[in-house]
């Protein structure tokens, strides 16, 4: 026996007919939403509980890029070079105005100075190469030398998403960002596979809401 089935007979024993009548008429109230007080039970919603949960960051943006620190050190590196050569390791001579690297560029690996980076990728001048640990940056890492803000949970950059009078909406795309692998970890089943066709229906990035009063 279904359980509305045995719901129907437990209301017949315990209701007279008119009061029967009155509950009927008070659920197609219900049913017909004249009744603000009172909602039927959202099945979708209990199956889906972060579906459309728009909610605001709590944390602040940061306002400029974290810096990470080196894995390696730079003069500690130059000290062994010395040692083993018995000669220092001379800065880069630029000679080429191209190939110089930017006023302030730090080696990303070994905390280097300009002096010893070059750019070593021609007419694009996007990658640097240090002569003193060999290892290759990049100038300008995604949306890094546009970016505003920066997501407090990654550094990364957060590009702006939508522009409106009242408001501009930035958001952090970074697909590690510990943030929304954390929201994207809180989907359950069902959502996982509705997330795939309604994306948007549910709130996983880091976003930052900058209002124009």
């Amino acid at each position: 026996m279904k359980k509305t089935t045995r719901f129907v007979i437990w209301i017949c024993s315990k209701f007279t007919r008119r009061e029967i009548e009155q509950i009927i008429q008070g659920l197609m109230e219900v049913l017909a939403n004249r009744n603000p007080e009172v909602k039927p039970k959202d099945d979708f919603k209990e199956k889906h509980p972060n579906y459309r949960n728009f909610f605001v960051d709590p944390e602040p943006p940061l306002k400029t890029p974290t810096q990470k620190a080196p894995k390696l050190n730079w003069k500690k590196l130059l000290s062994n070079y010395q040692k083993e050569r018995g000669h220092p390791l001379l800065p880069v001579n630029n000679k080429d105005p191209e190939t110089k690297a930017p006023k302030g560029s730090l080696c990303r690996v070994c905390g280097a100075p300009a002096e010893y980076l070059y750019f070593n990728d021609g007419k694009k001048r996007s990658q640097l190469k240090c002569k003193v640990c060999s290892s290759l940056s990049q100038v300008h890492p995604r949306h890094r030398n546009k970016a505003k803000y920066f997501c407090p949970h990654c550094g990364g950059g957060l590009y702006l998403w939508k522009e409106r009078e009242e408001a501009s909406i930035y958001k952090c795309d970074n697909d590690r960002c510990p943030s929304f692998l954390k929201n994207k970890a809180k989907l359950n089943f069902a959502e996982r596979l509705l997330a795939k066709v309604k994306s948007s229906q549910f709130k996983l990035r880091y976003q930052y809401i900058l209002l124009f009063f």
